[in-house]
């Protein structure tokens, strides 16, 4: 017996959110890419606790994949994730197809905001237009008081939270701080690539920002001397190779005005085919 509502046509869910906000329903919507785990799930948890009605979106989008290869590897499983979100009392599944998302067969790309530009928009070309493009297209179906993201996504939120004024969208953003591992490893859908010994060297790029987070904090004359040296570690422990290891003002993604209590380290980089990404403020 499942118990939520699975919905795969816009038409359905704009009438389904239309009756619970006529009841004054609160709506709290999570979208992800599927491949489900315990980050998401507490995503889900904090959205049944502020909102009435919880929307789960699963919708793996190609236009946020800057390569086929890693759109195709991407380890969603859809009849998996339909078992593990009956448990967790959600109300509505939406699953929409590429046409649901974009009636039209021309799908107006959008630009996402200048932040888009660095860090992980800087070496996956378009991967945020991607990102914004869907999501612009998911607000307006779900229509919701309030959206629920990771912080492990920490850019991304920035550039969505941008979105919502640049269209006037009347949605809050709530943020959950990212979930780990017990060895302090980020969860993320991606961890499921990983082998055996690469599980084992992945929990250190938590370890070295978190490092980099504390020591940065008491000498801020130090962040270009720490970056390297956290890379050159990195390297050393197994890593193949570092998209970036960043220290930015983490309200605007900047190198001016960082203070201690703005300071946030971001940090992307490979094992083997697989690419990770992790942020920490200390």
């Amino acid at each position: 017996m499942i118990g939520f509502k699975i919905v795969k046509d816009s038409k359905t869910l704009i009438s389904e959110i239309k009756k619970h906000k006529l009841k004054k329903k609160k709506i709290g919507f999570v979208p992800t890419l599927g491949g489900l785990h315990q980050g998401h799930f507490e995503l889900i948890e904090l959205a049944k606790k502020k909102t009435d009605i919880v929307v789960l979106s699963i919708f793996l989008n190609p236009l946020q994949f800057s390569s086929k290869n890693d759109f195709i590897k991407y380890p969603s499983n859809l009849n998996s994730d339909k078992r593990k979100i009956n448990k967790k009392k959600v109300n509505i599944l939406y699953l929409p197809s590429m046409k649901e998302i974009f009636p039209s067969k021309r799908i107006k790309r959008i630009k996402a905001s200048s932040k888009s530009n660095k860090l992980c928009g800087k070496f996956r070309k378009g991967h945020f237009d991607g990102v914004v493009t869907v999501l612009k297209s998911l607000f307006e179906q779900v229509s919701p008081n309030i959206t629920f993201f990771g912080e492990k996504d920490f850019q991304q939120i920035l550039i969505i939270k941008d979105l919502i004024l640049k269209y006037k969208l009347k949605i809050k953003v709530n943020i959950l701080r990212t979930v780990r591992e017990n060895n302090g490893l980020a969860f993320s859908s991606r961890n499921l690539l990983l082998d055996k010994k690469q599980k084992k060297i992945a929990p250190f790029l938590f370890k070295i920002i978190k490092e980099i987070s504390f020591k940065a904090k008491k000498n801020l004359k130090q962040l270009n001397n720490l970056k390297l040296k956290g890379k050159k570690k990195l390297i050393n422990l197994g890593f193949n190779k570092i998209d970036y290891l960043e220290i930015y003002n983490e309200n605007n993604l900047l190198k001016k005005d960082i203070k201690k209590n703005n300071l946030r380290v971001f940090v992307a980089a490979y094992l083997g085919k697989t690419r990770l990404i992790d942020n920490y403020k200390s």
